[in-house]
């Protein structure tokens, strides 16, 4: 199933919601009596949850185009009867809003219906939900086995939005930010963009990091390893 396919049945059986930056998506605290699946239509959103320290931790960054947020539903329907109780419960998460985002939210009763009714939007959902456990694998493999400077520039393909024509940042992600998401240090973060800048691969345009040359970017993921010169 197409991403557009998969958009028009959030739109039509869902209800469309703004939300302005750091806004919760989904919050566990509000004790939402039914579950809801999410289509992050435009913006970027963070996974998150509150650490022992109090701190903010950023598991996974969601961009555009993306079902989000049904692990909840799909854990009361295939794992309800499995012996969870043997497991420690995990820490309450957040879906926040990093940029103004528009989400449409799907009742968990419409998107189980879907889940049995449509093989295709089965097979979405198996896809979507593969593409997140592989990236949280892959963010804490690659922060022992790449470098620093391959983590960033995962980073900005992971993060990149089209605004106007251009692959741009948004202006909502500071180095600090990203570097703390990384685990490398904020001045670390700042010299791996200026040798990305001085290749010609990303620029400052009205105040937004831009990806010119895309291609090479991620031809410099694929290589893993080989570092910036």
């Amino acid at each position: 199933m197409e991403t557009q396919e998969i958009r028009e049945l959030f739109i039509t059986y869902g209800t469309r919601r703004e939300k302005k930056k750091n806004q919760p998506i989904y919050d566990p605290t509000l004790g939402q009596p039914k579950g809801e699946a999410y289509f992050l239509d435009q913006g970027i959103a963070a996974l998150n949850c509150i650490g022992a320290n109090g701190e903010e931790q950023v598991y996974l960054y969601f961009g555009e185009q993306r079902m989000i947020g049904f692990s909840q539903i799909l854990a009361q329907k295939y794992i309800s009867n499995q012996p969870m109780n043997l497991l420690a419960a995990p820490s309450a998460f957040w879906i926040t809003a990093k940029t103004p985002c528009v989400v449409y939210a799907m009742e968990e009763s419409i998107f189980n219906h879907l889940l049995d009714e449509m093989p295709a939007f089965m097979n979405a959902v198996l896809g979507s939900l593969t593409i997140n456990y592989l990236e949280v694998i892959n963010k804490v493999q690659h922060s022992h086995d790449v470098g620093k400077d391959i983590l960033f520039c995962e980073w900005l393909l992971n993060c990149c939005v089209c605004r106007k024509g251009l692959c741009v940042i948004p202006k909502a992600f500071t180095f600090s930010e990203i570097a703390k998401f990384l685990g490398i240090h904020p001045v670390t973060v700042s010299r791996i963009a200026k040798k990305l800048k001085n290749q010609g691969i990303i620029d400052r345009k009205d105040g937004y990091l831009v990806i010119e040359n895309k291609e090479k970017l991620l031809e410099m993921v694929q290589q893993k390893g080989t570092g910036i010169s």
